[in-house]
């Protein structure tokens, strides 16, 4: 991953879309450990990130609305920081 993959804050399709590819279930293993994962905000790691986001995605698409846009801006800096970054 890029810091061009990162869709505008904005673009609620791109932001939707990018959520979602990445799977918190698959990664943890479970619904629950994802859920565990994302609610811990540890946000050290992409994979950590990117699951928090998911999992927000998740919630809003279940309540119907688009707190995950929210949640996208606040982890938007975390992105930026860990994207440019040396590795």
């Amino acid at each position: 991953m890029q810091i061009e993959d990162l869709p505008d804050a904005d673009d609620r399709t791109a932001v939707a879309e990018f959520s979602l590819s990445f799977n918190g279930y698959k990664h943890f293993g479970s619904f629950q450990a994802a859920a565990d994962a994302a609610n811990a905000q540890r946000r050290d790691t992409l994979e950590d990130l990117r699951n928090e986001l998911f999992m927000a995605s998740r919630g809003s698409n279940h309540r119907g609305d688009n707190e995950f846009l929210d949640v996208y801006r606040e982890l938007l800096p975390f992105f930026e920081r860990l994207l440019t970054s040396p590795r």
